[in-house]
């Protein structure tokens, strides 16, 4: 074999390990971002339950033990990732009960948008089963109401509603934030963008790009309205089967 084939060999196995140790930093990063939305609803309970502004009930408790639990996956899935040992893209599809997943979220967030005086609020509560991965659909839909509370000044609201539309799963979520420029809204969904808005704010602009990341592996898809100082909504959709 000639110098120049095994240098070219060389080069082409570098690169490919290059782009590996790259695909594996981002996916570190996205696993380490999904870790701050329990942390902090964890963070807000605990100084809620001390403050006595959060009764111990058993649901509250409830709220905690799924945080407890989605922060117990992450891990699992960045010693895998680490390891090299597990696909981190596993899907763990089971019958889902929305009404008991948005009652969940709304339940474990209510603390840290009361701190904000930004109203959150359901604006349905019938059942409607859908056949999905709670883990992924919930990161989801944390991210999209975090990323609403983020943008959303004192005194605004957010809102999460769902229904059944053409065989699709539904879920809007609206704010009465600042809104996004049109020439933004094609890029809200890469990895690390943030936008004019975003200066002001924490966060690395990972957030919408999980959100689309996580459907994708559900088969679901997202879509975004939106106009400066008029809001945003955002739409989950997800096929369901008869």
């Amino acid at each position: 074999m000639e110098i120049s084939t095994i240098q070219d060999s060389l080069e082409t196995l570098q690169t490919r390990l290059k782009l590996k140790q790259t695909s594996r930093k981002k996916r570190i990063d996205e696993l380490v971002h999904q870790t701050r939305t329990p942390l902090t609803i964890l963070r807000t309970h605990l100084e809620g339950f001390q403050d006595g502004i959060i009764r111990f009930t058993p649901e509250e408790v409830k709220t905690c033990e799924t945080q407890i639990d989605n922060l117990s996956s992450i891990i699992t899935n960045m010693s895998g990732l680490i390891d090299a040992e597990k696909d981190v893209g596993e899907q763990h599809m089971t019958n889902v009960d929305l009404s008991v997943l948005v009652r969940q979220i709304v339940a474990g967030l209510k603390a840290q948008f009361d701190q904000k005086s930004v109203e959150l609020a359901a604006l349905n509560h019938n059942k409607i089963t859908v056949h999905t991965d709670p883990y992924l659909l919930s990161q989801a839909v944390y991210n999209l109401l975090t990323n609403a509370y983020k943008f959303t000044p004192s005194g605004g609201r957010v809102t999460i509603a769902y229904e059944v539309i053409d065989r699709a799963l539904v879920i809007s979520v609206r704010d009465t934030g600042v809104g996004i420029p049109a020439e933004e809204q094609a890029r809200v969904f890469e990895a690390y963008y943030r936008g004019k808005n975003a200066v002001h704010t924490s966060g690395e602009g990972i957030g919408l790009y999980l959100v689309k990341e996580n459907l994708q592996q559900i088969g679901g898809k997202i879509e975004l309205e939106s106009a400066p100082g008029k809001g945003s909504t955002f739409r989950i959709s997800i096929p369901v089967s008869d």
